[in-house]
């Protein structure tokens, strides 16, 4: 990954230094579409944060990787005093390190889990709603050119030997999971319709969900657990929630899936029943599709639903990949998008309490692995619109008591709001203007299904473009203190665990930042 091309790209830096002046810092747009500019601009800061430390740090044989898509900071503070108390700490926050990833993508200031997904899994920043492809492609270009497809963390791991898999609460094709194993110009594209209804051709342009059962990456995986089982059968067949799949080609991607680990022992489940009786010493495989869609709230999970919870899958999936046989170790991906759709729907109380699910999961994975050769990573992908305002008393419940009174309208107001959502309308009123929010509350007897207010009216909430925090423990993961572009996650796992070649460049790279600092010195003080 590093050696020559790195180095020669740092010579060439050398040169620039030495042959301009100020101006050469400044950024150009058209810099950001070339992936190599990215990966220029970890590799230095990954040598630099290198030197930080002289004691001796292992490897990392281990990756874990946990992302709570829309967990922003103000959904961290707000879910500690909803689940326990302001002063309360999950199980992520006790990593020993943490630091902000810059979240943009190339094309927009706010990125979607796509871009955000590509960036800290492949280590290149791309466009708004694109999937492991080159920053060079636009969404919806009916291009796979291979020059332009972006490898990611899932790819370097199995290259290195490690046995790797993915649990999440999305579907297995959406979200930050698909750029573990695919490469598409739209996220959209999760099925052949999809890809049809944009005019490309799905002979060239293979769908998502294709990917993943047949494509080189996605094909290796031990263990793939989640929901959307509409995008792996044809419409011609009916789910076994009554309706039917999205397939317009005739494929039934699970049963092929099936027929090509033929020789293997290959298990496809979906109940949690099913989950529970497995001997994951007898399995070589496992395909877990646990809904049609996406996989309900954490709070709407009954005691004798058929949905897993988030913490059961990561059990599972680290038994199947902690096998005595994956001697060069593994990496697990794990993401929770329903903290993230629950924002989009203006509820709080149920993305507080994903939030809770989501630091269960977590720490059942850390409970089963050590620091000592295993780097642990938490993280969100892309922020909400969630604000804390006003001045609410310690001990009031944020959606049942008054944060404080508004000076222009004399009415309460309540201490959460969202910047955009569907719950405009139920607390703004065309003729009158602002409602009571506490007379709103009370219409609503299910307080998990309670909303709060939203200043601009949409279907679904958008995302937010705050900085992403990043938890870590475990080796090279004081790397990921302070600030830093989040394609530099990646980076640093590749780093920490010496894979695609990370190690072998370390000397030269170290060799030529010590060569850049001489002829910046020599620059500035000429």
């Amino acid at each position: 990954m590093f050696r020559s091309s790195v180095v020669q790209a740092l010579l060439s830096l050398v040169l620039l230094i030495l042959t301009t002046g100020p101006g050469w810092m400044q950024v150009k747009g058209h810099e950001e579409h070339d992936a190599h500019y990215w990966k220029h601009m970890a590799h230095e800061l990954l040598y630099e944060k290198k030197d930080y430390t002289m004691q001796k740090i292992n490897i990392a044989k281990n990756i874990m990787v946990f992302v709570g898509a829309g967990m922003s900071q103000t959904t961290v503070t707000a879910a500690r005093f909803y689940n326990g108390g302001d002063n309360e700490t999950f199980a992520f926050e006790r990593l020993k390190w943490s630091g902000n990833a810059r979240t943009y993508c190339v094309d927009s200031r706010v990125p979607d889990s796509a871009c955000a997904g590509t960036a800290f899994l492949t280590g290149v920043k791309s466009n708004f709603g694109t999937v492991a492809m080159d920053p060079t492609v636009r969404r919806s270009e009916c291009t796979m050119d291979p020059a332009k497809k972006l490898a990611s963390i899932a790819k370097w791991a199995l290259e290195a030997g490690k046995a790797v898999g993915f649990a999440t609460t999305s579907r297995v094709t959406s979200g930050s999971n698909a750029a573990l194993y695919a490469n598409s110009p739209d996220s959209d594209w999760e099925n052949d319709a999809n890809v049809k209804a944009a005019g490309c051709n799905v002979d060239t342009v293979p769908d998502i969900a294709q990917q993943l059962i047949h494509g080189d990456i996605g094909k290796q995986f031990k263990v793939i657990l989640g929901g959307g089982r509409k995008q792996f059968i044809p419409t011609s067949e009916q789910d076994t929630s009554g309706a039917r799949g999205l397939r317009t080609d005739g494929k039934n991607l699970i049963n092929e899936w099936q027929q090509s680990k033929q020789g293997a022992n290959a298990t496809y489940i979906t109940t949690v029943n099913q989950l529970a009786s497995l001997d994951t010493s007898k399995i070589d495989y496992l395909l877990g599709l646990f809904d049609y869609d996406h996989l309900p709230f954490s709070s709407d999970i009954a005691n004798d639903s058929d949905t897993p919870a988030l913490v059961r899958m990561v059990h599972y999936s680290l038994e199947m990949l902690q096998k005595p046989e994956h001697t060069d170790g593994f990496l697990l991906f794990v993401e929770d998008g329903n903290i993230r759709r629950a924002h989009g729907q203006n509820k709080p109380r149920k993305a507080f309490d994903q939030v809770q699910h989501y630091a269960n999961a977590f720490n059942m994975a850390k409970m089963m692995a050590s620091e000592t050769n295993t780097l642990f990573i938490s993280m969100n992908d892309v922020g909400s619109t969630l604000s804390l305002s006003g001045y609410p008393d310690r001990a009031s419940d944020p959606l049942d008591t008054p944060a404080g009174t508004s000076s222009a309208d004399g009415l309460p107001y309540l201490g959460l709001s969202y910047a955009t959502g569907p719950a405009h309308s139920a607390y703004y009123s065309p003729g009158t203007g602002r409602l009571d929010p506490m007379v709103v509350l009370q219409g609503v007897p299910n307080v998990r299904e309670r909303t709060c207010p939203a200043g601009v009216p949409m279907a679904d909430g958008v995302d937010g473009g705050e900085d992403a925090t990043v938890y870590a423990s475990g080796p090279w993961a004081f790397m990921l203190s302070g600030g830093y572009e989040q394609h530099f996650v990646a980076h640093t796992i590749a780093f920490a665990s010496c894979m695609d070649g990370a190690c072998d460049g370390a000397a030269t790279l170290i060799l030529s930042t010590s060569t850049i600092l001489i002829a910046l010195g020599v620059r500035l003080f000429a």
